[in-house]
């Protein structure tokens, strides 16, 4: 997960280690992790699907308890699109089952956004989902675009903040907030009509590329999507195997 990525003025890494872009992003994408177990409740009733979890093995070794949902779209009459989207749990809404989708947002400096959650999160609760949207937009975007994708009834975020703000391993979860997807998406000008157009006009490009590996990727402080073509073999893991042999090399040439 990404954090700060749309805001005005970078956090100084050199200054503080702890809030470089990737211990922010790691501590985020942990807080996420263990939030969306923690609000589940212990031994009520769970909601069973067909198949089980593909990412589970048979050793004793358990996954998150998250449920896989395979959904399919007809885009046009070329275009199928069919997706595997994540469930966290569900809740009780009047008798019924409402699937939920569990998200958590971070504050790690009050000073680097100008809000302090402590103080005001009970009661200016919208201030802070502002400077939020403002500094994390694409993150804010991307669950919200996942959560009407699945299928969720509801969205519940988090407010988490940390113990110290020199501490990133110890954090407070100070609220929780449910909405509606939709309604969410239309508080956020997220225009689900746009999602469809923008992944349409994608699909479409490709179409007309060649055969190859490419990479695409969003500028997250303006309205561009760049596509780029890259070696077949980018990105590929190395192996130890290549390792091992330049190791080899070294120790004949000394």
């Amino acid at each position: 997960l990404t954090v700060h990525e749309t805001a005005q003025e970078p956090v100084d890494e050199e200054k503080d280690p702890h809030n470089s872009a990737s211990e922010l992003s790691q501590e985020a994408t942990q807080i996420n992790q263990n939030f969306s177990q923690q609000v589940l409740v212990e031994g009520e009733r769970a909601i069973e699907f067909d198949e089980g979890n593909p990412f589970e093995g048979g050793g004793q070794q358990k996954c998150a308890k998250q449920a896989y949902r395979y959904r399919k779209w007809e885009i046009d009459e070329k275009t199928v699109l069919i997706a595997r989207c994540e469930l966290d749990g569900y809740a009780d809404n009047k008798g019924q089952d409402a699937l939920v989708s569990i998200k958590a947002l971070n504050e790690f400096d009050s000073k680097a956004t100008g809000v302090d959650w402590r103080h005001k999160l009970e009661n200016q609760r919208g201030a802070i989902l502002a400077t939020e949207l403002k500094n994390n937009a694409n993150k804010l975007a991307r669950w919200t675009a996942e959560a009407l994708l699945s299928g969720a009834d509801q969205l519940r975020l988090g407010y988490v903040t940390r113990s110290m703000m020199k501490d990133n391993r110890s954090h407070l979860v100070l609220g929780t907030q449910m909405c509606k997807p939709r309604d969410f998406a239309a508080q956020i000008n997220l225009k689900v009509g746009n999602l469809w157009g923008i992944f349409k006009s994608i699909v479409d490009l490709c179409r007309t590329l060649s055969d190859g590996k490419y990479l695409l990727m969003k500028d997250p402080n303006k309205q561009t999507i760049l596509l780029y073509q890259v070696p077949g073999d980018a990105f590929d893991p190395v192996e130890e195997e290549d390792e091992e042999e330049e190791e080899d090399d070294v120790n004949e040439e000394d």
